[in-house]
């Protein structure tokens, strides 16, 4: 008879039994597939080793390859040597090959000769670095140099001394241009006009509608006395040249556009056309308030009535 606390030790309960029940079951399908699972997974296995046995003989193919390449790639050997006369300063590659020499070798041999080297003795082919003591003794009974005719050194003349003939400055001839007519090409010709002066000088014609005097070159910007002094004596007026605005059918642009009258004068010019009528001669414009002495003094030689 079994003692009563080890009965209750193996005793379950029927959730115990149930759990213990599916645990077996686990158990015994986890063995199974174990045992089992390569018939599950059988081609993948079967191509997994194809593919393996493949990669071996290619492997074997690429040693055989490698194997054979370096038995073909061995270093150049030369054949049996037939050797033969030859001149050092004039063999060509192929001859040196004939020699004993690698084609490498031969190369340099070239190289070296082409740079200015020339072989005088026969002992001069043991400056070469691919002869040593053994290939020269080999070689020296067939060194045959032919004698080398020196070039004949050119005689150097010393050059007769010519002196520089002296510069001399270009005289200056003045010159005598009239402003009203002349275009830049013309006014560089003068002496202290350069290209900037040119064009601002023939811009402020321009505007004025002509120079009635050459004093009037000194409203140009960047004229000043000392400039104007050097160059006055070149240049001449021709006033017949000058292009007057008619009075009374000058618009307000035209009237502000001329460098003697500003915006407000003008604006007077225009009104008092328009309150009197048309000018009948240029001389009214001193009626205006803001148009007299100095003024229409200036203003007066480019206006007309007509």
């Amino acid at each position: 008879m079994l003692p009563n606390w080890f009965k209750e030790y193996l005793s379950f309960h029927k959730t115990e039994r149930r759990g213990i029940f599916v645990l077996v079951i686990l158990l015994i399908g986890l063995i199974g597939f174990n045992m089992y699972q390569r018939y599950f997974w059988k081609s993948d296995w079967e191509s997994i080793e194809l593919q393996f046995g493949e990669q071996i003989i290619q492997f074997e193919e690429e040693t055989k390859r490698l194997a054979n390449q370096k038995e073909t790639s061995k270093p150049w050997l030369p054949k049996a040597i037939d050797y033969f006369k030859f001149d050092p300063n004039k063999l060509d590659s192929t001859g040196w090959v004939a020699l004993g020499f690698s084609p490498k070798q031969s190369a340099a041999v070239i190289r070296y000769r082409s740079a200015g080297a020339v072989f005088r003795k026969p002992e001069d082919v043991k400056k070469l670095f691919v002869v040593d003591d053994e290939k020269y003794t080999q070689l020296e009974p067939f060194i045959d140099i032919k004698p080398i005719a020196n070039k004949p050194k050119k005689k150097w003349d010393k050059p007769k001394y010519e002196p520089k003939p002296k510069w001399e400055k270009p005289i200056y001839a003045p010159k005598h241009i009239e402003l009203n007519t002349a275009d830049s090409t013309m006014l560089v010709e003068v002496r202290g006009i350069g290209p900037f002066f040119a064009r601002v000088i023939i811009e402020y014609r321009d505007k004025l509608g002509g120079y009635r005097t050459k004093q009037q070159v000194l409203e140009v910007y960047g004229m000043d006395s000392a400039k104007y002094a050097k160059i006055e004596g070149e240049l001449w007026v021709d006033s017949t040249a000058v292009s007057k605005i008619n009075i009374n059918t000058a618009t307000l642009k035209d009237l502000v556009h001329h460098p003697y009258i500003n915006f407000n004068q003008a604006k007077a010019i225009a009104n008092y056309r328009k309150q009197h009528g048309p000018f009948k001669s240029v001389s009214d414009l001193q009626e205006i308030h803001l148009v007299k002495g100095e003024t229409y003094r200036k203003i007066a030689p480019y206006f007309t009535e007509q």
